[in-house]
C-alpha cells in the first residue's frame, strides 16, 4: 500500500511558516543563550519533542511517504543503534522514508530524523547510509537548529520555521519550490553567518564518525558518501541535490572529512547484508518497468544473495509465484530465519492462496522475533486475506500500541476493522490516521462518531474527549510556531 499525502492546504501552512518565524525569532533574540553551550537553547528538550513531532504530522500531509514495513525496520533499527553511541541525550526518535528517488536526508528538533528513499539507492553499503544518519543525529545532539536562532542577536539568520517549510516543500516537490524557500533564507544571511553554517556541518561530520566508530561501522563511510554525492552533483549538471541545499559541500570538507576518516585505526569491516536487502527494495520501488529490471539482475551470473533477492521479490511483484520460490528456496535455506525471506516466502504462499502455510511460518517467526514490525503487519495482513478479520483486528490493534504514530498502521487497522464490522473502532483508527497525517478537521468528525457510538461506555468516551483535546493543543502548537 502507498499513501498519498499531498494536500494543498498543508503547502500553505508550510509558507505561512516561512513567512510569520522571522518577527517570533526576532522577538525571542534577546532571550537567548550565548552560543556554544550544547544543552543552551530558547527550547526546552520537551518542547522541542512536541514542535518536531507536531511539524512530522504536517509535513506527512504533503509528502508521500514508503509505507514498506521492511525499510522502516530497517531504518528505525539502525537509527536506534547508531542513537546508542552518539551524544543524543533525549533518545525519542520518529522516523520518516520520502518516496523520493533523489538524495536527501534532514533533521528536526525533537528527534525526527527522515531520509528519501533515494538514499538507499546511492548508497553502495551500510557505512556510507549510516554516515548520513551519523550526520543528521549529530545535528539533533548539537542542537544546531536552536543553536543557530542565537545569531538572531546579530543579523537575520534563516530562522527554524523557515528552514522546516523549506524541507517540506523541498520534499514535496522535489525542487523547485522547496528550493526557492531554502535559497531565499539563505541568500539573506551574511558572509560571517554562511561560515557558521559551515561549522556546523564540519561538526556534525566529526561528531558523525565518532558515532559511526563506535557502533562498529567504518567511519570512511561519510567522506565515501560525500564522493558519491559530488559525483552526482556532477552528473546532474547545474541542478543541485535537495541535500546540498541544507548540507554545503565544499572539496575542503571531502578532504577534511577524509583526513579524518583516516585518524581511526584501520579495521576489516563487513557490510549488513538487510542492507544490500533494503536497497534491492528500494531499486524495485523506484522501478517504472518491474519486467526490466528483472531482467537486468537475471542477465547477471555471480552468486550476490541480494541480487537473487531483488530477481525474487521482483517475481513477486509480478505474481511469477513458482519462479519466484525457485529463486527464494536456497537463500531461505541457507538462512532460513533472516525476516526478509521469511516475508518474501509468506508473500509467496499467500499470493497462491496457501494461508495456513503462510501464517505457520509467521507466526512461528514471531515467537523468535516477538512485537517485530515488518512481520506483524505481514501477519495481519494474511489474516485478513484468509477471512480471519477479528484475529487480524486484535493483532493490530496491540501492535498499534506499540506503533502509536505509525498512519500506515492505522490506516490497515481501519481498513480490517471495517471488513469485521467493528464500526466503532473504525471510527477510533480513522481518528489516529487523520491526526497523524494532520487532518485535524476529519480526526474530530471520526471522533464525534465514536462518541455517538460510545453510549454508555464510560471509559471510552474519556478517552476520546481527551484525544479531542490532545487535537486541540497539536493545533495551537503548530499555530504558534
Amino acid at each position: 500500500m502507498q499513501l498519498n499525502f499531498i494536500k494543498p492546504w498543508a503547502l500553505s501552512l508550510g509558507l505561512t511558516l516561512a513567512s510569520t518565524s522571522a518577527s517570533y525569532a526576532q522577538s525571542a533574540a534577546e532571550r537567548l543563550p550565548d552560543l556554544g553551550d550544547v544543552t543552551a537553547s530558547r527550547f526546552s528538550a520537551q518542547q522541542e519533542f512536541d514542535l518536531g513531532r507536531s511539524w512530522l504530522k504536517t509535513f506527512r500531509a504533503q509528502v508521500k511517504t514508503v509505507d514498506d514495513p521492511f525499510l522502516q525496520d530497517y531504518f528505525e533499527s539502525l537509527l536506534y543503534k547508531l542513537a546508542a553511541e552518539s551524544e543524543l541525550k533525549d533518545r525519542r526518535l520518529e522516523t520518516v522514508i520520502v518516496n523520493n528517488p533523489q538524495i536527501n536526508a534532514f533533521a528536526v528538533p525533537g528527534g525526527v530524523i527522515g531520509v528519501n528513499s533515494g538514499l538507499f539507492l546511492y548508497s553502495d553499503n551500510e557505512a556510507e547510509f549510516a554516515g548520513v544518519l551519523a550526520h543528521e543525529i549529530a545535528h539533533l545532539s548539537q542542537r544546531h537548529f536552536t543553536r543557530s536562532l542565537d545569531k538572531a542577536k546579530e543579523s537575520t539568520l534563516p530562522t527554524l520555521a523557515g528552514l522546516l517549510a523549506g524541507i517540506a516543500l523541498a520534499a514535496t516537490t522535489g525542487s523547485d519550490a522547496g528550493i526557492a524557500a531554502i535559497a531565499a533564507t539563505q541568500a539573506a544571511a551574511q558572509q560571517k553567518q554562511l561560515r557558521f553554517s559551515r561549522e556546523h556541518e564540519q561538526e556534525a561530520d566529526r561528531v558523525g564518525m565518532e558515532t559511526l566508530s563506535k557502533a562498529n561501522i567504518d567511519p570512511t563511510g561519510i567522506p565515501n558518501m560525500f564522493e558519491n554525492m559530488n559525483a552526482q552533483r556532477r552528473y546532474a549538471g547545474y541542478e543541485p541535490l535537495e541535500f546540498l541545499l541544507t548540507h554545503p559541500l565544499t572539496d575542503s570538507r571531502i578532504s577534511d572529512s577524509r583526513n579524518r576518516a583516516r585518524s581511526y585505526p584501520r579495521k576489516v569491516y563487513v557490510d549488513n547484508l538487510n542492507f544490500q536487502l533494503a536497497k534491492r527494495r528500494a531499486q524495485l520501488l523506484h522501478s517504472r518497468n518491474p519486467e526490466d529490471l528483472l531482467v537486468s539482475w537475471q542477465d547477471k551470473t555471480d552468486s550476490d544473495v541480494a541480487r537473487l533477492y531483488g530477481i525474487a521479490i521482483t517475481q513477486i511483484a509480478l505474481n511469477k509465484w513458482t519462479e519466484a520460490e525457485n529463486t527464494l528456496a536456497p537463500l531461505l535455506k541457507a538462512d532460513p530465519h533472516r525476516v526478509a525471506y521469511v516475508l518474501a516466502q509468506a508473500e509467496i504462499e499467500t499470493g497462491r492462496e496457501d494461508y495456513p502455510a503462510a501464517l505457520q511460518r509467521l507466526k512461528n517467526e514471531l515467537l523468535l522475533s516477538p512485537h517485530n514490525h515488518p512481520l506483524t503487519m505481514a501477519l495481519a495482513n494474511t489474516l485478513e486475506k484468509a477471512g480471519f478479520v477479528g484475529e487480524a483486528d486484535a493483532v493490530l490493534t496491540e501492535h498499534s500500541q506499540r506503533h502509536s504514530t505509525d498512519p500506515g498502521v492505522w490506516y490497515e487497522l481501519a481498513e480490517i476493522r471495517g471488513l469485521a464490522k467493528n464500526i466503532l473502532g473504525v471510527h477510533l483508527a480513522r481518528a489516529e490516521y487523520f491526526i497523524q497525517v494532520a487532518q485535524f478537521k476529519r480526526a474530530r468528525m471520526q471522533l464525534h462518531y465514536a462518541y455517538s457510538l460510545s453510549d454508555g461506555k464510560t471509559i471510552e468516551q474519556a478517552r476520546i474527549k481527551q484525544r479531542l483535546r490532545d487535537i486541540d493543543d497539536i493545533e495551537n502548537l503548530i499555530k504558534n510556531l
